[in-house]
């Protein structure tokens, strides 16, 4: 039997809330779509949020794979000079550590059905009171099965997403990303002096 979105996400079977500016009838998805590979109801103008946008409280917030990220993308990190005990998830104000998240958004086939559209990332984020003024936003594709990685989009924080970014300084940080780079998942991470409240994936077409 079809269930509702929201009656998946109450249920804890879905790791994000769904946004959709369109009908105002509410998606249903199917019985085989609580896998990882699930699928929203493409819409032109919607959204797709990770985590909970409550002012930087609360936490971990129920992410696929808290309280970090997908254990390839750990491995990964560690390959590359990021140990896992340098990171963390949303909601976590510990100063010196990356804040990681999968980001299994189910919009891919939205790519295709609506051309001509754009991917926007933000993250509602906080300085903290240390060093953040060199801090950056890098976002990483990954499909199910291969996990390689590949940097798509790498951003300054200042000056290219807000003009300044001292201790205790909050903004959405959003970015836009490159949609034909973008497959089943986006890996994030946020360098190293701030937190992230929540991150939201726009599409808008």
């Amino acid at each position: 039997m079809p269930r509702s979105a929201s009656a998946l996400l109450a249920l804890g079977l879905l790791p994000f809330a769904l946004t959709a500016c369109g009908s105002p009838e509410e998606p249903t998805l199917g019985d085989d779509a609580l896998g990882e590979a699930e699928q929203t109801v493409c819409t032109p103008n919607m959204s797709v949020t990770f985590g909970t946008a409550d002012n930087f409280g609360g936490g971990p917030d129920p992410l696929p794979y808290a309280p970090t990220a997908m254990p390839e993308f750990v491995t990964y990190l560690a390959a590359n000079g990021i140990p896992a005990s340098q990171l963390k998830t949303l909601d976590d104000a510990t100063s010196n550590r990356h804040t990681v998240a999968t980001l299994r958004h189910g919009l891919r086939s939205c790519f295709t059905q609506t051309p001509f559209c754009t991917l926007t990332l933000c993250a509602y984020s906080r300085a903290l009171p240390t060093t953040p003024q060199n801090d950056t936003i890098t976002v990483h594709d990954t499909d199910f099965g291969t996990y390689s990685f590949p940097i798509i989009a790498n951003t300054a924080v200042t000056p290219a997403l807000t003009p300044t970014w001292n201790p205790g300084n909050t903004a959405f940080l959003c970015m836009p990303l490159p949609i034909t780079s973008v497959g089943d998942m986006l890996q994030f991470r946020m360098q190293n002096e701030s937190m992230v409240d929540f991150i939201r994936i726009n599409l808008n077409c």
